[in-house]
């Protein structure tokens, strides 16, 4: 890494600091302003070879003196500031005394989408995955339980950062230091408002400074030895509404790859006890190849890791110099060389990048139908331009390879094999496995990797030079090319004298150990179902294998998985994800103004989403499943994965299907609104059924659940879909709601009487009768008084057997008349799901 860029970067991430200090109650000599205690802070708890390069946390609000304190750092910083607050901008104003009792609070970034406007105040505690310290409140704190709340927070934070300080006095490490900051910042400022006295306080005061520290680097690299026209730049910035911000010149590089092929990589397991070892493993690589290659680019170009601003769900985005652009194309051809050697076209990296002007970081105001558009401002323009080129390459995979390269996609491959391996199909050498299962090399690494992730707390990248790929490389091999030795473990790995990222991946505390290693939290949704001590086998003892091959640790197989379900001995397959999300990110931070819309979806604003939606997503689903195994004192689940705004889950139906009622209702919570949706897709099937094959079905369900809300909607945008397909039927959480506690009416009724169980077919039956019957005859049939008169039946035989007839009394309510149609199809899920439930096996 550059220490200039380090530098600039660090005076990036710390310019707001102050702000933090201010609302704990710091004070000054200088004063209580955030610059002065911001400059407090600097000279208390940053190594002192790094803090004469920080005047711009002093300065970054000008020198109105004009004491010289206007540098080239110092604009370049206020000019990145500027630009990342865009959104305050178009509101700003001088803080008044009224204005000044406003709650230092953060509102969720979720709470002021598509024009809402409710209350979600996010509580001020360190970043943790528990509903308490996640999930907003109606009401804001008083003043005083704020205060005292920034206190302890800025209190402990203080104490990390001293500790980070004293481990880089002596033998100072920058961009370590900076990658162990980001995460202090993160798990402390993740609740602080970056503003809150003129503005909807809605952004991080974490995403505000690491987007203004990624920015600071761009301008620094572009505007190097031109001091001149960054002053220039600063002036048009301060002088001009955001409106009139202009189009040139270019300051940044927005830059995103995107992993395509992923669903055939990860599901293209062909064996069923193979996949229960490998599926998690390779969802694994994916994560961590997706941030190898993101790292491997900043490397290359020398920068420092603010400029990574996202990486999950096998996407990633950086924030580069404008001069990066010309090698672009030499990164995505060396790692697509690399990918079509290890993976034979299964993985392509799409990667493309947009040039930035000022007017990218400006609110647009969107007018009314008789007035022309401003299309080419504003940031959302320029991600439109980054989507198109990402499309247009994923259309043309690997055409950035020379012809001699690319014929290597339709040659046959490992012809000189002697096996074929039984996992993923592909020639090689193979070695058979104790249950006579034919491995490859590279899936027996994977195999590996999945039994390390089994009880994996620790990540750890090293940064190496990168390595050739030999001829049939493991995972390990691809990510050596990207310069990367990863590793993971259940203890703290030894420190090593190379740089290196350690990652957290629990909540639990991890103090830094070397300057050269830095220590972060890492959310990642690892959960691999294992046998726990003295936990019984399934009663089939199955299928001729004994007690003395498995061991407590061992991986369950999907085989063990669906014979621990409750009833039928099925596998649940869940996919689910946000609903509308492409859509809110380009239009719902829009908000009427004057005779048309004011596009509030600026650079930190956007962020400050996205930092959210990967805490749930890669962290606390995590988290939900855990706590179900916790409940039920063994694991059921597989998370094949999480991450970005959907995920896939695998393991006894039963316990897949409370996690996906846990999901949704937590995901309210977590968003503090109603109306912003999760759809889901559910389908059952047999342990020996292809997981590609379950992946794709669960995704035409989900699929066909959010047309089916879609349809719903009409015309409302965007579509509050919210909608779960179960059992070959498509309905609303609500819905699913009541199905489920007419299951639970349904199936005590079978425990406390078995002839009861007949009344589960019955229901069945009649909806068969009705879907098939109803379009020839109308709402009205036979099928209405047969059912009437069988349950008025069993209505009689209950009393006479002095059994508890109320729910054949209550299904009569239900299926009378006019409303047998409305209820026959519900009542019928009910039915289905307690005969599952309630199967008996011998």
């Amino acid at each position: 890494m550059d220490e200039r860029w380090g530098k600039i970067a660090l005076a990036g991430l710390l310019h707001d600091i102050g702000k933090f200090g201010q609302r704990a109650g710091e004070e000054t000599a200088k004063g209580k302003n955030h610059p002065a205690v911001g400059e407090k802070f600097v000279q208390q708890y940053v190594p002192a070879l790094w803090r004469d390069a920080l005047a711009p946390v002093e300065w970054h609000h000008g020198d109105p003196e004009r004491k010289g304190q206007e540098t080239f750092a110092v604009q370049v910083v206020m000019v990145a500031d500027r630009l990342s607050a865009g959104e305050r901008e178009a509101y700003q104003k001088e803080e008044d005394e009224k204005e000044a009792q406003k709650p230092r609070q953060m509102l969720s970034p979720f709470s002021r989408l598509a024009g809402e406007t409710s209350s979600a105040w996010l509580p001020l505690a360190p970043l943790e995955l528990r509903g308490d310290r996640l999930f907003p409140r109606e009401s804001a704190q008083d003043q005083g339980e704020l205060s005292r709340a920034y206190a302890a927070l800025w209190a402990r934070f203080r104490e990390e950062v001293d500790a980070l300080r004293k481990l880089h006095e002596s033998a100072p490490h920058l961009e370590s230091y900076l990658l162990s900051l980001l995460d202090l910042l993160l798990r402390y400022t993740w609740c602080v408002p970056s503003a809150y006295y003129y503005d909807v306080p809605d952004v991080s005061l974490y995403d505000h400074s690491r987007t203004t520290a990624a920015l600071a680097v761009c301008l620094y690299a572009a505007f190097q030895n031109q001091e001149k026209k960054i002053g220039e730049l600063l002036d048009v910035l301060r002088r001009d509404e955001p409106a009139a911000w202009p189009a040139e010149p270019p300051l940044a590089l927005l830059v995103e790859g995107d992993l395509s092929g992923i669903q055939d990589f990860l599901y293209g397991v062909k064996h069923p006890k193979g996949a229960a070892s490998v599926l998690r493993a390779r969802s694994f690589y994916l994560q961590v190849l997706t941030e190898a290659i993101a790292r491997w680019i900043l490397r290359e170009l020398e920068l420092p890791p603010t400029n990574l601003l996202y990486c999950g769900g096998g996407r990633f985005r950086l924030l580069l110099p404008p001069s990066a652009q010309d090698r672009l194309d030499e990164f995505r051809t060396k790692a697509n060389r690399a990918l079509l050697k290890a993976h034979h076209g299964e993985l392509y990296l799409a990667l493309a990048g947009v040039l930035l002007t000022p007017a990218h970081f400006a609110p647009v105001f969107r007018p009314g139908e008789n007035q022309a558009p401003q299309d080419a401002r504003g940031l959302r323009a320029a991600e439109d331009l980054l989507a198109q080129e990402l499309a247009h390459q994923k259309d043309r995979r690997f055409l950035e390879l020379p012809a001699e390269e690319l014929a290597a996609l339709f040659q046959p491959h490992g012809a000189e094999a002697k096996g074929l391996c039984q996992i993923c199909g592909q020639p090689a050498e193979v070695e058979e496995d104790e249950e006579g299962i034919r491995w490859c090399a590279t899936c027996q690494s994977f195999r590996n990797l999945g039994r390390m992730l089994r009880n994996a707390e620790f990540l750890r990248f090293t940064w190496i030079a990168p390595c050739a790929l030999p001829g049939h490389p493991t995972w390990e091999d691809v990510l050596a090319f990207f310069g990367a030795r990863v590793e993971v473990s259940a203890e703290p790995l030894a420190p090593v004298p190379d740089p290196a990222l350690l990652y957290r991946l629990t909540d639990a505390p991890l103090p830094p150990r070397t300057p050269s290693e830095a220590v972060a939290r890492k959310f990642l949704v690892n959960v691999v179902a294992v046998w726990g001590k003295d936990e019984p086998l399934p009663k089939d003892e199955a299928r001729g294998e004994s007690k003395s091959k498995v061991e407590p640790g061992d991986i369950k197989h999907f085989g063990y998985l669906a014979h621990q379900s409750r009833g039928a001995p099925y596998l649940g397959v869940l996919r689910m994800d946000m609903d509308n999300l492409g859509w809110l990110f380009r239009e719902g931070f829009t908000v009427p103004h004057g005779n048309g819309a004011l596009d509030r979806g600026t650079f930190s604003r956007k962020h400050s989403l996205s930092t959210l939606l990967s805490v749930f997503f890669e962290g606390y689903v995590g988290e939900l499943v855990r706590a179900l195994a916790r409940e039920e004192g063994q694991e059921r689940v597989y998370a094949v994965y999480s991450g970005g705004d959907d995920l896939f889950l695998v393991g006894s139906w039963d316990a897949v299907l409370t996690l996906a009622k846990r999901i949704r209702e937590d995901f309210r919570k977590f968003c503090g609104r109603a109306d912003l949706g999760i759809s889901g897709g559910f389908i059952l099937v047999h342990e020996k059924f292809p997981l590609y094959q379950a992946a794709l079905e669960a995704g035409e369900r989900l699929e066909e659940a959010k047309r089916a809300g879609e349809k719903e909607a009409g015309a409302r945008v965007p579509p509050p879909k919210d909608r779960f397909w179960f059992l070959g039927q498509v309905m609303s959480w609500k819905e699913f709601e009541e199905v489920a506690g007419w299951k639970e009416r349904l199936t005590r009724a079978v425990a406390e009487d078995a002839a009861a169980r007949r009344v589960l077919f019955v229901l069945q039956d009649m909806a068969e009768v009705y879907a098939r019957e109803r379009e020839r005859r109308g709402p009205w049939g036979p099928w209405i008084w047969r059912t009437a008169y069988w349950l008025a039946r069993q209505e009689e035989l209950a009393k006479r057997a002095q059994r508890d007839p109320s729910t054949y009394q209550q299904l009569l309510a239900e299926l009378g008349g006019a409303s047998f149609g409305q209820n026959i199809a519900r009542l019928a899920v009910s039915a289905r799901w307690a005969e599952l439930i309630t199967r008996r096996r011998e």
